[in-house]
């Protein structure tokens, strides 16, 4: 797998856009900090034209397939307010 996932994720920018609606894309922690292990979850970050319900589980599937590896995924309203400049200043956007 490409180590890097930022790249990765820019590469499907566009299929993600068409197929599911995601307007922006990122992941923070792990992988940015150069610390990931086998352990390390990649945190994937969307913001979505509408809400995709349950699709948002086929979008997660679907990532992780991609990636081969297993993502969580932080929508804007998923972040608490308290943690919101951490964690959108800590983003690396496809």
């Amino acid at each position: 797998m490409d180590p890097n996932i930022v790249r990765q994720l820019t590469r499907m920018r566009y299929d993600l856009e068409r197929r599911y609606g995601v307007t922006r894309l990122g992941c923070f922690d792990c992988y940015i900090d150069h610390h990931h292990n086998r352990l390390c979850d990649i945190n994937v970050y969307v913001e979505l034209e509408k809400p995709l319900g349950w699709k948002l589980f086929e979008l997660k599937e679907h990532l992780e397939e991609k990636l081969g590896v297993h993502i969580d995924i932080l929508t804007p309203r998923s972040i608490k307010p308290a943690l919101k400049n951490e964690i959108m200043s800590a983003i690396q956007f496809a």
